[in-house]
């Protein structure tokens, strides 16, 4: 699949999409996320799901003048501040600025529990209120899952519907974060099912190596790559390696060369090697690889 212009990769599909400036990640998605819905960003514990996610907002206030906020679940916004330097992500400018907002938003589950209702105006509240602050064009829910953690599944389905409908409706560009499941792809098995698109990314160990992978589970109304694609983490950032090689849809040329036997030209129509071609030339020990190689050089 050839890289193409930022304009071509979003002319072509009935809703826009919003870059995500990631390397890699907005070849394989065609475009980038879909542009003011909510994107499921689903794995394990340390994957890293918090630096992708915190790379789209960076990215989206860098390279797009898009302004955003990021709500944490389960850590807290000088922590997150500073785990997030030492990857080269320096958040005090933006804050400054007004482009970013951080929040942490602390779960007590026993409260909740003794009330015996469960509700989340609490939340457009408070997420309203910062995307309004800094004119929020991009939002991260980070660890969403833990909020909703032993409940009700028909609550839960309502409660998540409500959230992502409501996500639309403040036409902001959102990753939603949480873990992944045993059964379900994720931990209760219904986010996925309304959001547009889902991510799973993935950090296994063979033969003692690391390698992180990505996956596009599902994108509503795109299309994009099926693959597992690695992926790395460094002090630049993230780096995705899409592996839809240009070279795998590069045109066939019709020139030709000689090989530079004549007998051997005879056998190619007369013509020789295609150039641009790859010759393998295959012999036990002392039938002439090196004599036709050496001829053709």
């Amino acid at each position: 699949m050839a890289k193409v212009n930022n304009k071509s990769k979003t002319s072509n599909f009935i809703f826009p999409k919003s870059l995500t400036g990631i390397q890699g990640l907005d070849d394989i998605t065609t475009g980038g996320l879909p542009k003011n819905r909510p994107t499921l960003l689903l794995g394990n514990t340390g994957c890293g799901k918090t630096i992708m996610a915190m790379e789209f907002l960076v990215n989206g206030i860098v390279m797009f003048n898009e302004p955003g906020v990021f709500m944490a679940f389960e850590e807290k916004t000088d922590e997150l501040v500073m785990n997030v330097k030492s990857l080269g992500y320096d958040l005090t400018t933006h804050l400054a600025n007004n482009k970013m907002h951080l929040e942490y938003v602390q779960i007590n589950r026993d409260e909740i529990l003794e009330t015996g209702k469960y509700g989340i105006e609490g939340l457009f509240v408070r997420l309203g209120q910062a995307i309004d602050k800094v004119k929020a064009k991009r939002v991260v829910l980070d660890s969403l899952d833990t909020l909703f953690y032993s409940y009700d599944y028909q609550v839960l389905r309502s409660e998540f519907k409500r959230l992502f409908s409501w996500l639309k409706e403040k036409k902001v560009t959102a990753i939603i974060t949480g873990e992944i499941g045993d059964t379900f792809l994720t931990r209760h098995g219904l986010e996925e099912y309304v959001a547009d698109c889902v991510i799973v990314l993935d950090n296994r160990v063979a033969n003692q190596i690391t390698t992180r992978r990505l996956r596009v589970v599902k994108y509503r109304g795109s299309i994009h790559g099926n693959n597992e694609y690695p992926f790395i983490i460094d002090e630049k950032g993230i780096i995705v390696f899409p592996v839809i090689s240009e070279a795998l849809h590069q045109k066939t040329s019709s020139k030709r060369i000689s090989s530079g036997n004549q007998h051997l030209d005879d056998m190619l129509d007369k013509k020789g090697f295609y150039v641009g071609s790859s010759i393998l030339i295959s012999g036990t020990a002392g039938t002439g690889k090196t004599s036709v190689s050496a001829t053709f050089a």
